[in-house]
């Protein structure tokens, strides 16, 4: 049974490689997870459940390699704090938008990798409550400029259809807290994977 499925998806793969080639735009619709830097000793976070939604154009392509401008925006609604002691914030929030341009190759095939870079804007929103329930009286936002890079893997399954792993980090100005903290800039490690629909 096993082979069977094989042979169906190398077969999906091969024959709907010739309509490749008219695609230019795609959207990614991403799952995935992140790790953020911990502020030192004081605060620690556990990881993120994170979505993703990127959108791309193709504004240049030769045989095997393409270049688009691609829009990926990123959210995480909660990292927890670990571990829980003391007048903590229970969580944070943060998302990120972070235009930029991304190197495809080789194009047209049933797999492609590719690198990615831009920069833009994240911001950090930390929880209201303590990790007891408490009010937060020292609730912090924060709006910085973020730049990201990163890379992954496309596979197309058909025409318009591809699934896509990826993996990038987001270095961000530093977060604010209610507390003390010594951080002047924050890696956001998010690893993912989802659909692609092309057009």
């Amino acid at each position: 049974m096993r082979q069977l499925w094989l042979l169906v998806l190398s077969g999906l793969l091969l024959t709907s490689g010739a309509a490749w080639a008219d695609d230019r735009i795609d959207v990614g619709l991403l799952l995935g997870s992140t790790s953020a830097s911990d502020e030192g000793v004081i605060v620690q976070f556990n990881r993120a459940q994170t979505y993703q939604a990127t959108f791309a154009w193709r504004i240049w392509a030769r045989e095997r390699i393409g270049l688009s401008i691609e829009v990926p925006f990123l959210a995480s609604p909660a990292f927890d704090v670990k571990p829980l002691r003391g007048l903590l914030p229970k969580e944070y929030a943060s998302l990120y938008l972070t235009p930029g341009v991304r190197v495809t190759l080789p194009l047209h095939r049933p797999l492609s990798v590719f690198g990615a870079v831009g920069a833009g804007y994240a911001r950090y929103s930390e929880s209201k409550l303590h990790f007891d329930g408490s009010p937060n009286p020292g609730q912090q936002d924060t709006n910085t400029g973020a730049l990201q890079f990163g890379g992954g893997i496309d596979v197309r399954a058909l025409r318009w259809l591809g699934f896509r792993g990826e993996i990038r980090d987001v270095y961000t100005g530093a977060r604010k807290f209610s507390i003390p903290t010594p951080g002047s800039g924050v890696h956001n490690v998010v690893t993912s994977g989802g659909f692609v629909l092309r057009f």
